[in-house]
């Protein structure tokens, strides 16, 4: 019998089919978690963990007659399976000894946590992780199972059974497949399902809610939920799009789960140069070949994607702060972005025509080619969204009501006619031109940068700004190593750090290009895009690994901002330095992909290396330079130690808790139970003195019956005001506890009128009782009956001739006055053989009053 809602314990098949119910559950609800690990491990760990404890639990409540212990019995169970999971993983050390077994426990938790907070979704679980998952999974069965089929708290289930759709929200911001979502709201829509039918009587009598039992209309009740799941089922794809939004994140979150582990004093996980809000090392930390979009072009070797373009730095990070959306210059030059459709230079037979398809994106800027010169969506409403920024060369884009998935746009854009030749030759004058329209300026450079600019340009043919770039390209194409996981130590300028370990990631190169060549008086911005990706038959792919920075610097209005890559080869994203023939015409060529990099691509052995560098690392292939981006991203063993610690005092402290409520909550039991035995103890206690006194039998008898008409007055409303009590503290209980789903819904108000008379008031509460569907007893009408005589006699009978001479009357109960009723019995019918003798607390208006205040408590 549980405790807390009062219905009989769940027996044979209803029990075994509520349990196999819930393992069902869980199994549908840990659909997400299969974003998380790799394979089947999110299966095969929950099959593992939930069934021992749910068929354990289900012998346990068979063969244990105190179903109070069986949660007990179900923690040790969990115990066992843990260390049976360890050594079938062989991480328990029996041959020590079992002592060597416990003390291995804090080395398995160390380590699993490392395992779990290290690892990048999709998760290839080693022993440690998965004993740490089996214990988290099997207490979280152990919760379920106690909720579900000893207290019965359905609603409470249910929504934490459907909240495993949450799970995986930080991790994987852009969803998951539909089954993932599907299998989690089935799975509480089984527990509520529960909730209303049920196959056994005896525990539906002992089920206090009123929604509680099985569909009086069985057929009805099917056609309905068949018609709502049918609506839902054909409205949402059409409405889906018509409802609002929320805001899509515009960057993965990996990083910032990976920061929040590791030590406050921990070395960062690396410099960032780039604003934050277009990281594009944040998406890249998120290890997943996501495919972003694919387009067709006439170009055949087609350009970068552009999204955003970063114009200033504030001595720690570029950003965009320049008005992109007019002529920053105050004149037009060749690469700013035009939706005239006009060709600046050459015809409009020139242009590259592009059409993208958006697949999994979301952002405020849309990819695009450089040189736009005319852009024109299949959607009306994306066209209205989009808005030109010339100078900056993006299509910013607003809220789009249907969201770009699926998207589809076309571009015209002109190709790059510049030969290095002509970029040779470009006036110096042109040059000044961005640094009066608010451009870093040269001064601004920190002196790191400036410094290394200094020293290349003089050893180098730098005589111009296209040589200049093409010595710091060739530079740190061939003298730094690519890491997407490189750290700097604390304190250290992120600059600095990232020029002496010559090891970093593409915005960092771009960064790091685009202030040594402004320190020259070239000015330069970095922008944040995609490389071209991958050739599919007549389409391009674009995926997520394809995200890139690099740098562009001003070449005047006639050539306008023209690219570099500086990043390695080894980023393995696509990066392709642009080639520039001595003619014009050409436009940027570049080798296939598939090719190997150029000589200038290749270390020379006279290249100094520091910080361990070496050829064979700056050359490495695609597939070493993706394993390598895993390393050091791990959190610090005093991480690991603060998180394990803090996970066991959490527990403790939850332990604790838990125990004090219970604590609480008996105590608060035992005091109401023995302030009220006091109370009755006192009332027939009352008097004695008063039948002692008086020199002759008639006055002794007189006495006694004095006496025990003053109890009968006392006890009657002693009874009125348990019962008043009884009612607030179920009034108090409805307010506070309905969220657990133990009240139900539509809880039934009772109360006693106080403008009533007492009998009429006491048979008003009966009518309130048998309107919410329970049975009134003769017995229960008869104890009210009594109630009210003594009470009415007590409130409204003539005062007992000893309250004349001094002697202290029982408290008068501060219910407002009603028409007086006929007193129950007078003074001289009364003999104290009636009431009980003197110091009996069993009273018979107690017996009564428990009569009714059990009835009230059984009460929907």
């Amino acid at each position: 019998m549980s405790p807390l809602v009062g219905r009989p314990a769940l027996e044979g098949g209803h029990l075994t089919g509520r349990a196999m119910l819930l393992l069902l559950a869980l199994v549908l609800a840990s659909a997400p978690v299969s974003q998380l690990l790799a394979g089947s491990s999110w299966l095969l760990l929950t099959l593992v963990a939930a069934v021992p404890v749910i068929v354990g639990g289900v012998v346990l409540r068979t063969v244990v007659p105190r179903q109070m212990l069986v949660p007990l019995a179900q923690a040790g169970l969990l115990v066992v399976l843990v260390l049976v999971v360890e050594t079938v993983l062989g991480l328990a050390p029996w041959q020590d000894g079992p002592f060597a077994v416990l003390r291995a426990q804090a080395e398995i938790v160390t380590r699993g946590v490392n395992e779990l907070a290290s690892g990048v979704p999709p998760v290839a679980l080693g022993a440690p992780g998965t004993v740490i998952l089996v214990t988290l999974i099997g207490l979280m069965t152990l919760l379920l199972d106690l909720m579900f089929l000893d207290l019965g708290w359905h609603t409470p289930t249910a929504l934490l059974v459907m909240s495993s759709v949450l799970i995986p929200a930080l991790q994987q911001p852009a969803g998951g497949q539909w089954w993932q979502i599907a299998a989690p709201v089935l799975a509480g829509a089984m527990i509520f399902a529960t909730r209303t039918v049920h196959a056994d009587p005896r525990y539906l009598r002992g089920d206090r809610r009123p929604q509680a039992g099985p569909p009086t209309h069985h057929g009805r009740t099917l056609a309905a939920v068949t018609l709502c799941v049918a609506l839902v089922a054909a409205l949402t794809p059409l409405l889906g799009s018509a409802l609002p939004q929320l805001a899509p994140a515009r960057l993965a979150l990996n990083i910032d789960m990976l920061e929040r582990w590791q030590d406050p004093d921990a070395p960062a996980l690396g410099p960032v140069m780039i604003d934050d809000d277009v990281s594009v090392r944040r998406s890249l930390l998120q290890q997943e070949d996501t495919e972003v979009l694919r387009y067709t072009t006439t170009a055949e070797n087609p350009s970068y994607l552009r999204l955003r373009s970063l114009n200033t730095f504030d001595g720690e990070t570029f950003r965009g702060d320049v008005e992109g959306d007019a002529l920053a210059m105050g004149l037009a030059a060749f690469s700013d972005a035009r939706d005239d459709g006009v060709a600046v230079r050459g015809s409009a037979d020139d242009f590259i025509e592009t059409d993208v398809e958006i697949i999994s994106f979301a952002g405020d800027r849309l990819p695009v080619p450089d040189n736009v010169r005319s852009i024109q969506g299949a959607d009306r409403t994306l066209n209205r969204a989009m808005t030109l920024q010339p100078s900056h060369g993006e299509v910013a884009v607003s809220y789009v009501r249907s969201g770009l998935l699926g998207q589809r746009y076309s571009i015209e854009s002109a190709p790059a006619f510049a030969t290095a030749e002509q970029l040779r030759a470009v006036d110096p004058a042109v040059f000044e031109q961005p640094f009066e329209a608010g451009y870093t300026s040269q001064e601004e450079v920190p002196e790191a940068a400036a410094a290394l600019a200094d020293e290349l340009a003089t050893n180098g043919d730098t005589d111009n700004a296209y040589d200049t770039a093409i010595t710091f390209q060739d530079y740190f194409r061939t003298s730094f190593a690519y890491s997407l996981t490189v750290n700097s130590p604390p304190g250290e300028d992120p600059l600095e750090s990232f020029l002496e370990d010559r090891v970093g990631y593409c915005e960092q190169f771009a960064a790091a290009f685009a202030l040594m060549m402004t320190s020259q008086g070239y000015p330069s911005r970095v922008v944040i895009g995609f490389t071209p990706g991958e050739q599919d038959g007549e389409e391009w792919s674009v995926n997520s690994t394809n995200a890139h920075a690099w740098p562009e610097v001003w070449f005047g209005p006639e050539h306008g901002w023209v690219r570099f890559e500086p990043t390695p080869a080894a980023a393995a994203n696509g990066v392709r330095p642009p080639e520039r023939d001595e003619s014009a015409g050409q436009g940027e060529a570049a080798a296939p992909a598939a090719e190997t990099p150029s000589e200038q691509d290749e270390p020379t052995a006279d290249t100094p290396s520091e910080q361990g560098t070496s050829a064979e690392e700056t050359t490495e292939d695609a597939a070493a330079a993706q394993a390598s981006d895993g390393g050091g991203i791990g959190p610090s063993e005093a991480t690991v130690r603060t998180v394990k610690w803090s996970v066991v005092i959490v527990m403790a402290l939850g332990g604790l808790l838990a125990a004090a409520a219970a604590v609480a909550v008996i105590g608060i039991r035992r005091r109401r139970l023995r302030a009220r035995d006091e109370r009755w103890a006192a009332l027939m206690g009352s008097g004695a003195g008063v039948e002692g006194g008086g020199t002759g039998a008639a006055v002794g008898g007189a006495a006694a019956a004095l006496a025990a008409e003053r109890r009968h007055r006392g006890a009657g409303e002693l009874a009125w005001s348990e019962l008043t009590r009884e009612l607030s503290v179920r009034r108090t209980a409805i307010r506070w506890l309905w969220i657990t789903g133990a009240w139900g819904l539509t809880p039934t108000a009772l109360g006693l009128d106080a403008a009533l008379p007492p009998h009429r008031a006491l048979e008003d509460l009966l009518t309130q009782i048998e309107a919410a569907d329970r049975d009134v007893a003769p017995e229960h009408r008869a104890a009210a009956a009594r109630i009210a005589d003594a009470f009415t006699a007590a409130r409204y009978a003539a005062p007992l001739p000893s309250d004349t001479v001094g002697t202290a009357a029982p408290a008068r109960s501060t219910a407002a006055p009603g028409n007086p009723a006929e007193p129950g019995s007078g003074a001289g019918a009364r003999t104290a053989a009636e009431a009980g003798p003197a110091g009996d607390a069993h009273h018979p208006l107690r017996r009564d009053a428990d009569l009714l205040i059990e009835l009230l408590r059984h009460v929907r």
